[in-house]
Protein backbone atom coordinates (compact mmCIF):
# COMPACT_ATOMS: atom_id res chain seq x y z
CA UNK A 1 0.00 0.00 0.00
CA UNK A 2 1.77 3.25 -1.14
CA UNK A 3 1.70 5.99 1.74
CA UNK A 4 -1.10 8.23 0.06
CA UNK A 5 -3.21 5.44 0.31
CA UNK A 6 -2.67 5.12 4.02
CA UNK A 7 -3.30 8.64 4.34
CA UNK A 8 -6.97 8.40 2.61
CA UNK A 9 -7.26 5.47 4.70
CA UNK A 10 -6.66 7.30 7.92
CA UNK A 11 -10.07 9.18 6.96
CA UNK A 12 -12.14 6.38 5.84
CA UNK A 13 -12.01 3.96 7.92
CA UNK A 14 -9.95 1.78 6.10
CA UNK A 15 -12.14 1.25 3.13
CA UNK A 16 -10.43 1.60 -0.25
CA UNK A 17 -12.48 1.36 -3.79
CA UNK A 18 -11.17 -1.88 -5.96
CA UNK A 19 -12.79 -3.05 -9.27
CA UNK A 20 -14.61 -6.56 -9.85
CA UNK A 21 -15.31 -8.47 -12.77
CA UNK A 22 -16.07 -11.69 -13.80
CA UNK A 23 -14.15 -14.03 -16.61
CA UNK A 24 -15.91 -13.12 -19.33
CA UNK A 25 -15.51 -9.63 -18.45
CA UNK A 26 -18.77 -8.45 -19.65
CA UNK A 27 -18.79 -5.90 -16.93
CA UNK A 28 -16.09 -3.94 -14.71
CA UNK A 29 -18.01 -3.24 -11.63
CA UNK A 30 -16.31 -0.55 -8.57
CA UNK A 31 -16.55 -1.95 -5.45
CA UNK A 32 -15.13 -0.56 -1.89
CA UNK A 33 -14.02 -2.57 0.78
CA UNK A 34 -11.56 -2.55 3.35
CA UNK A 35 -11.03 -6.44 4.37
CA UNK A 36 -10.80 -8.99 1.92
CA UNK A 37 -14.20 -10.80 3.52
CA UNK A 38 -16.05 -7.64 2.55
CA UNK A 39 -14.77 -7.71 -1.01
CA UNK A 40 -15.79 -11.22 -1.44
CA UNK A 41 -19.13 -10.35 0.04
CA UNK A 42 -19.84 -7.45 -2.33
CA UNK A 43 -18.21 -8.90 -5.21
CA UNK A 44 -20.29 -11.77 -5.34
CA UNK A 45 -23.61 -9.62 -4.56
CA UNK A 46 -22.89 -7.23 -7.79
CA UNK A 47 -21.66 -10.01 -10.54
CA UNK A 48 -24.70 -12.48 -9.16
CA UNK A 49 -22.32 -15.35 -7.98
CA UNK A 50 -21.87 -17.38 -4.75
CA UNK A 51 -19.26 -17.09 -2.16
CA UNK A 52 -18.94 -21.16 -1.51
CA UNK A 53 -17.77 -21.48 -5.32
CA UNK A 54 -15.83 -18.09 -5.95
CA UNK A 55 -12.27 -17.77 -6.00
CA UNK A 56 -10.53 -14.45 -6.79
CA UNK A 57 -7.61 -13.94 -8.54
CA UNK A 58 -5.61 -10.44 -9.87
CA UNK A 59 -6.28 -9.51 -13.32
CA UNK A 60 -2.81 -8.46 -14.32
CA UNK A 61 -1.42 -12.03 -13.89
CA UNK A 62 -3.84 -14.57 -12.62
CA UNK A 63 -2.42 -14.57 -8.62
CA UNK A 64 -5.33 -16.19 -6.06
CA UNK A 65 -5.75 -13.63 -2.71
CA UNK A 66 -7.52 -15.76 -0.24
CA UNK A 67 -6.60 -13.65 3.00
CA UNK A 68 -6.35 -10.28 4.07
CA UNK A 69 -2.65 -10.30 5.04
CA UNK A 70 -2.28 -10.51 1.19
CA UNK A 71 -5.30 -8.89 0.04
CA UNK A 72 -4.07 -5.23 2.51
CA UNK A 73 -0.99 -5.01 0.86
CA UNK A 74 -2.29 -4.38 -2.66
CA UNK A 75 -3.05 -1.05 -4.01
CA UNK A 76 -6.32 0.99 -4.33
CA UNK A 77 -8.04 0.15 -7.44
CA UNK A 78 -6.84 -3.10 -8.52
CA UNK A 79 -8.95 -5.41 -10.73
CA UNK A 80 -9.85 -8.96 -9.25
CA UNK A 81 -11.93 -11.19 -11.08
CA UNK A 82 -14.02 -13.85 -9.50
CA UNK A 83 -13.98 -17.19 -10.60
CA UNK A 84 -16.17 -20.03 -10.66
CA UNK A 85 -15.35 -23.45 -10.08
CA UNK A 86 -14.28 -24.84 -12.77
CA UNK A 87 -13.27 -21.09 -14.73
CA UNK A 88 -9.45 -20.25 -14.79
CA UNK A 89 -7.76 -17.06 -15.54
CA UNK A 90 -4.31 -16.75 -16.46
CA UNK A 91 -3.58 -12.52 -16.33
CA UNK A 92 -4.67 -9.86 -18.37
CA UNK A 93 -1.00 -10.14 -20.17
CA UNK A 94 -2.19 -14.24 -21.41
CA UNK A 95 -5.21 -12.88 -23.07
CA UNK A 96 -3.07 -10.25 -24.99
CA UNK A 97 -0.46 -13.21 -25.82
CA UNK A 98 -3.38 -15.29 -27.35
CA UNK A 99 -4.63 -12.86 -29.46
CA UNK A 100 -1.37 -11.53 -30.66
CA UNK A 101 -0.46 -15.45 -31.42
CA UNK A 102 -3.47 -15.15 -33.83
CA UNK A 103 -2.26 -12.09 -35.78
CA UNK A 104 -1.35 -13.94 -38.87
CA UNK A 105 -5.10 -15.67 -39.31
CA UNK A 106 -5.89 -12.98 -41.87
CA UNK A 107 -10.20 -14.11 -41.51
CA UNK A 108 -10.17 -13.34 -37.49
CA UNK A 109 -8.51 -9.96 -37.44
CA UNK A 110 -11.11 -7.71 -36.73
CA UNK A 111 -12.61 -10.38 -34.35
CA UNK A 112 -8.83 -10.44 -32.61
CA UNK A 113 -9.02 -6.69 -32.46
CA UNK A 114 -12.39 -6.14 -31.38
CA UNK A 115 -11.51 -8.36 -28.35
CA UNK A 116 -8.27 -6.23 -27.11
CA UNK A 117 -10.25 -3.35 -27.56
CA UNK A 118 -12.44 -4.53 -25.01
CA UNK A 119 -10.10 -4.80 -23.16
CA UNK A 120 -8.39 -1.77 -23.22
CA UNK A 121 -11.98 -0.65 -22.28
CA UNK A 122 -12.32 1.10 -18.42
CA UNK A 123 -8.23 0.74 -18.23
CA UNK A 124 -6.60 3.23 -17.25
CA UNK A 125 -2.46 2.22 -16.91
CA UNK A 126 -1.59 4.47 -19.80
CA UNK A 127 1.52 2.28 -20.20
CA UNK A 128 -0.55 -1.01 -20.81
CA UNK A 129 -2.88 0.97 -22.44
CA UNK A 130 0.04 2.35 -25.02
CA UNK A 131 1.68 -1.08 -25.53
CA UNK A 132 -1.59 -3.01 -26.23
CA UNK A 133 -2.83 -0.34 -28.81
CA UNK A 134 0.05 -0.88 -30.64
CA UNK A 135 -0.19 -3.90 -31.41
CA UNK A 136 -3.67 -3.27 -32.25
CA UNK A 137 -2.44 -0.72 -34.99
CA UNK A 138 -0.37 -2.96 -36.29
CA UNK A 139 -3.24 -5.79 -36.72
CA UNK A 140 -5.00 -3.04 -38.29
CA UNK A 141 -2.38 -2.83 -41.28
CA UNK A 142 -1.89 -4.18 -44.37
CA UNK A 143 0.95 -7.10 -43.38
CA UNK A 144 0.22 -9.76 -46.22
CA UNK A 145 -0.54 -7.59 -48.95
CA UNK A 146 2.51 -7.77 -51.50
CA UNK A 147 1.35 -5.86 -54.71
CA UNK A 148 1.49 -1.96 -55.24
CA UNK A 149 -2.33 -2.25 -56.19
CA UNK A 150 -3.10 -4.09 -53.20
CA UNK A 151 -1.83 -1.47 -50.97
CA UNK A 152 -1.13 1.92 -52.61
CA UNK A 153 -0.72 3.72 -48.91
CA UNK A 154 2.07 1.96 -48.82
CA UNK A 155 4.28 2.90 -51.72
CA UNK A 156 3.38 6.72 -51.24
CA UNK A 157 6.43 8.64 -52.11
CA UNK A 158 7.62 5.95 -53.88
CA UNK A 159 8.85 5.94 -57.48
CA UNK A 160 6.33 4.41 -59.82
CA UNK A 161 8.87 1.50 -60.96
CA UNK A 162 8.11 -0.08 -57.50
CA UNK A 163 5.56 -2.66 -58.19
CA UNK A 164 5.69 -4.88 -55.35
CA UNK A 165 6.79 -4.39 -51.40
CA UNK A 166 9.71 -6.77 -51.53
CA UNK A 167 11.28 -4.42 -54.67
CA UNK A 168 11.41 -1.53 -52.45
CA UNK A 169 12.90 -3.66 -49.38
CA UNK A 170 15.35 -5.35 -51.87
CA UNK A 171 16.57 -1.87 -53.22
CA UNK A 172 16.64 -0.88 -49.23
CA UNK A 173 19.18 -3.29 -48.84
CA UNK A 174 21.48 -3.20 -51.89
CA UNK A 175 21.63 1.26 -50.92
CA UNK A 176 23.00 0.44 -47.49
CA UNK A 177 25.48 -2.31 -48.78
CA UNK A 178 26.87 0.23 -51.60
CA UNK A 179 26.53 3.13 -48.85
CA UNK A 180 29.74 0.65 -46.98
CA UNK A 181 31.41 -0.10 -50.43
CA UNK A 182 31.90 3.81 -50.57
CA UNK A 183 32.71 4.69 -47.75
CA UNK A 184 35.75 2.16 -47.66
CA UNK A 185 36.89 3.21 -50.56
CA UNK A 186 36.81 6.67 -49.37
CA UNK A 187 38.64 6.56 -46.32
CA UNK A 188 41.17 4.37 -48.68
CA UNK A 189 41.68 6.64 -50.40
CA UNK A 190 41.86 9.65 -48.03
CA UNK A 191 44.46 7.75 -45.51
CA UNK A 192 46.63 5.45 -48.17
CA UNK A 193 49.17 6.61 -49.67
CA UNK A 194 52.25 5.73 -52.09
CA UNK A 195 52.49 2.44 -54.47
CA UNK A 196 50.41 0.21 -51.90
CA UNK A 197 46.97 2.87 -52.33
CA UNK A 198 46.77 1.20 -56.16
CA UNK A 199 47.33 -2.35 -54.62
CA UNK A 200 44.12 -1.18 -52.49
CA UNK A 201 41.97 0.01 -54.95
CA UNK A 202 42.63 -2.77 -57.17
CA UNK A 203 41.53 -4.80 -54.30
CA UNK A 204 38.48 -2.72 -53.93
CA UNK A 205 37.38 -3.62 -57.87
CA UNK A 206 37.65 -7.25 -56.64
CA UNK A 207 35.09 -6.35 -53.82
CA UNK A 208 32.81 -4.65 -55.77
CA UNK A 209 32.35 -7.21 -58.63
CA UNK A 210 31.90 -10.17 -56.20
CA UNK A 211 28.67 -7.14 -54.27
CA UNK A 212 27.38 -6.99 -58.10
CA UNK A 213 27.60 -11.24 -58.54
CA UNK A 214 25.70 -10.99 -55.26
CA UNK A 215 23.39 -8.49 -56.19
CA UNK A 216 24.63 -6.16 -53.37
CA UNK A 217 22.99 -8.41 -51.19
CA UNK A 218 19.15 -7.60 -51.70
CA UNK A 219 17.80 -10.30 -49.99
CA UNK A 220 18.35 -9.15 -46.69
CA UNK A 221 15.33 -7.16 -46.81
CA UNK A 222 13.54 -9.42 -48.80
CA UNK A 223 10.80 -11.66 -47.18
CA UNK A 224 10.75 -13.77 -50.13
CA UNK A 225 13.79 -14.83 -50.49
CA UNK A 226 15.06 -18.27 -49.23
CA UNK A 227 15.83 -18.72 -45.15
CA UNK A 228 18.97 -18.24 -45.00
CA UNK A 229 19.58 -15.15 -47.30
CA UNK A 230 17.17 -12.80 -45.69
CA UNK A 231 16.91 -11.16 -42.55
CA UNK A 232 13.48 -11.55 -41.63
CA UNK A 233 10.56 -14.27 -41.80
CA UNK A 234 8.34 -15.50 -44.11
CA UNK A 235 5.72 -12.53 -43.02
CA UNK A 236 8.38 -9.67 -43.44
CA UNK A 237 9.10 -9.42 -39.36
CA UNK A 238 12.34 -8.58 -37.92
CA UNK A 239 13.78 -9.42 -34.90
CA UNK A 240 16.74 -6.75 -33.21
CA UNK A 241 19.75 -8.71 -32.85
CA UNK A 242 21.10 -7.08 -29.78
CA UNK A 243 24.39 -4.62 -29.33
CA UNK A 244 27.47 -5.83 -31.01
CA UNK A 245 28.96 -6.57 -27.34
CA UNK A 246 25.55 -9.09 -26.52
CA UNK A 247 24.15 -12.05 -27.89
CA UNK A 248 20.44 -11.09 -28.19
CA UNK A 249 18.22 -7.91 -27.85
CA UNK A 250 16.79 -8.49 -24.09
CA UNK A 251 14.45 -5.40 -25.19
CA UNK A 252 12.80 -7.96 -27.28
CA UNK A 253 12.44 -4.83 -30.22
CA UNK A 254 10.55 -6.30 -33.37
CA UNK A 255 9.19 -4.21 -36.87
CA UNK A 256 7.86 -5.25 -39.76
CA UNK A 257 8.12 -2.40 -42.39
CA UNK A 258 5.82 -4.49 -44.81
CA UNK A 259 2.93 -3.57 -42.46
CA UNK A 260 2.76 0.09 -43.30
CA UNK A 261 4.34 3.26 -44.81
CA UNK A 262 4.90 4.48 -41.36
CA UNK A 263 6.55 1.33 -40.25
CA UNK A 264 8.68 1.37 -43.37
CA UNK A 265 9.72 4.80 -42.73
CA UNK A 266 10.83 3.58 -38.86
CA UNK A 267 12.59 0.68 -40.42
CA UNK A 268 15.21 3.42 -41.69
CA UNK A 269 16.31 3.37 -38.22
CA UNK A 270 16.86 0.67 -37.71
CA UNK A 271 20.86 -0.24 -37.97
CA UNK A 272 22.89 -2.99 -40.22
CA UNK A 273 25.70 -2.77 -37.81
CA UNK A 274 29.38 -3.90 -38.06
CA UNK A 275 30.26 -6.63 -34.95
CA UNK A 276 33.89 -5.01 -35.60
CA UNK A 277 34.07 -1.63 -36.79
CA UNK A 278 34.42 -0.71 -40.49
CA UNK A 279 35.94 2.50 -40.13
CA UNK A 280 37.68 2.53 -36.79
CA UNK A 281 39.01 -1.37 -37.18
CA UNK A 282 38.39 -3.22 -40.21
CA UNK A 283 39.80 -0.62 -43.03
CA UNK A 284 43.19 0.83 -40.59
CA UNK A 285 43.93 -3.45 -40.57
CA UNK A 286 43.26 -3.70 -44.37
CA UNK A 287 45.16 -0.64 -45.14
CA UNK A 288 47.94 -1.73 -42.41
CA UNK A 289 48.35 -5.24 -44.61
CA UNK A 290 49.29 -3.60 -47.79
CA UNK A 291 51.56 -1.65 -46.16
CA UNK A 292 53.26 -4.21 -44.90
CA UNK A 293 52.32 -7.08 -47.12
CA UNK A 294 54.93 -9.93 -47.02
CA UNK A 295 56.93 -10.50 -50.44
CA UNK A 296 55.10 -13.61 -52.05
CA UNK A 297 51.80 -12.50 -50.14
CA UNK A 298 48.56 -11.28 -51.88
CA UNK A 299 45.58 -9.28 -50.05
CA UNK A 300 42.98 -11.52 -49.23
CA UNK A 301 39.80 -9.45 -50.17
CA UNK A 302 37.87 -12.33 -49.56
CA UNK A 303 38.45 -11.87 -45.65
CA UNK A 304 37.81 -8.26 -45.90
CA UNK A 305 34.04 -8.86 -47.88
CA UNK A 306 33.06 -11.31 -45.47
CA UNK A 307 33.90 -8.43 -42.22
CA UNK A 308 31.81 -5.40 -44.25
CA UNK A 309 29.12 -7.23 -46.07
CA UNK A 310 28.06 -10.72 -44.60
CA UNK A 311 25.89 -11.58 -41.65
CA UNK A 312 29.39 -12.85 -40.43
CA UNK A 313 29.90 -9.57 -38.91
CA UNK A 314 26.74 -7.55 -39.47
CA UNK A 315 23.81 -7.69 -36.66
CA UNK A 316 20.20 -6.14 -37.52
CA UNK A 317 19.60 -3.82 -34.43
CA UNK A 318 16.76 -1.41 -33.49
CA UNK A 319 18.51 2.62 -32.65
CA UNK A 320 18.07 1.83 -29.23
CA UNK A 321 20.26 -1.03 -29.49
CA UNK A 322 23.24 0.42 -31.61
CA UNK A 323 25.80 2.01 -29.60
CA UNK A 324 27.56 4.60 -31.31
CA UNK A 325 30.79 4.82 -28.68
CA UNK A 326 34.19 4.10 -29.89
CA UNK A 327 35.27 0.59 -29.23
CA UNK A 328 38.10 -1.96 -30.08
CA UNK A 329 37.66 -6.02 -30.27
CA UNK A 330 40.74 -6.64 -30.84
CA UNK A 331 39.95 -9.36 -33.34
CA UNK A 332 41.31 -7.59 -36.52
CA UNK A 333 44.65 -7.58 -36.94
CA UNK A 334 46.85 -7.05 -40.32
CA UNK A 335 47.70 -10.40 -40.86
CA UNK A 336 44.50 -11.48 -41.81
CA UNK A 337 44.14 -9.78 -44.78
CA UNK A 338 46.84 -11.03 -46.48
CA UNK A 339 47.56 -14.75 -48.22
Amino acid sequence: MSIWDRFLSLFNGGMRAYKVQDVKREARIGVTAKSFKELLEKGCKKLNLSQKEVTVVIEDDGTTVCDDAFFKKLPAQTVFVFLQKGERWRGAGALIHDALSKLYCTSRKNEIAGQIRDLLQGEDAPEKIHIISQYLEMMQTNTDCEKRYEDEDWFDGLNKKYKSKSEVMRHSAQTRLRSYYTTAKDQVEKEAAGDYKDLLLTSLDDVLNKLKHNDFHSTYFDRSAGTKLRLCDKKGWFKCQGPFDSESCDKYHTINPYASKGYRQLFGLWNLDHIIEKSREVIPAYIEAAKNLPKGKELNSDQLYTLLFTRQNLKFVQVGCHKKAARSSGNCAWEDFTR
